[in-house]
């Protein structure tokens, strides 16, 4: 008898460590993503076995709000040129 499987976590699902959150935002330091979470820019981790773990997909949205804020004041500087 086959023992049941769990299938893979959609990669929005996945968690990831501090060192690859870090990694995902250029490369900045573990000590930047906890100054991040206490600012409130990113959610408070998941803890799994006392390690904090952000959701993949976290991430991506806060890229993609850094991403939107960047354009929203390129195209204000351009409506005051």
């Amino acid at each position: 008898m086959n023992a049941p499987t769990m299938a893979a976590p959609r990669e929005s699902e996945r968690l990831l460590d501090l060192d690859e959150v870090a990694k995902m935002l250029g490369g900045i330091s573990t000590r930047s993503v906890r100054r991040l979470v206490a600012r409130g820019d990113l959610p408070r981790p998941v803890k799994v076995l006392s390690a904090p773990r952000l959701y993949h997909s976290d991430i991506l949205a806060y890229l993609e709000r850094l991403k939107q804020n960047r354009d929203n004041q390129t195209r204000r500087q351009e409506r005051n040129i």
